[in-house]
């Protein structure tokens, strides 16, 4: 039987390079969604500082908020891409850890089925010389 240790340690690599790359996928997503808060609370503490304003600067204030309704937006989108990115990721790591797991459990059955082999023959090969034991045993005593 093959030693699979090798195919195990390149697997446990791909996985681990995988599950990188996804919580990159992760972090790029919590970026987005700072940014998006981050321009929501800005709106909002201009909106206040524009009640206690006067009248002219409400000219100005309405580009500023189209402006960030389009940011906002555009933060949404791009959220919506990396959303789809992440699940093809996720769904990629799934399908490798299953591989992974699969080769693992082989080699492990095939680590028990050498050691249970190995305790076959050593149980075999005491009841021998327990029974060649015993013949010397019996025939001194005959």
């Amino acid at each position: 039987m093959a030693d699979l240790d090798p195919l195990i340690r390149v697997r446990k690599h791909a996985l681990e390079q995988k599950r990188k790359f996804l919580a990159e996928l992760y972090r790029q997503a919590e970026e987005l969604a700072n940014q998006k808060k981050t321009l929501l609370d800005q709106l909002e503490e201009e909106r206040e500082k524009l009640r206690e304003m006067e009248a002219d600067m409400l000219s100005y204030f309405g580009p500023y908020s189209e402006a960030v309704k389009t940011r906002v937006a555009d933060i949404d989108e791009a959220r919506s891409k990396l959303e789809i990115r992440i699940q093809a990721a996720q769904e990629d790591m799934r399908t490798s850890f299953a591989a992974f797991k699969k080769i693992e459990i082989t080699q492990e059955r095939r680590v028990q089925a050498e050691e249970d082999a190995l305790n076959r023959k050593e149980a075999a090969e005491l009841d021998e010389i327990g029974l060649e034991l015993f013949r010397r045993q019996k025939d001194e005593k005959a």
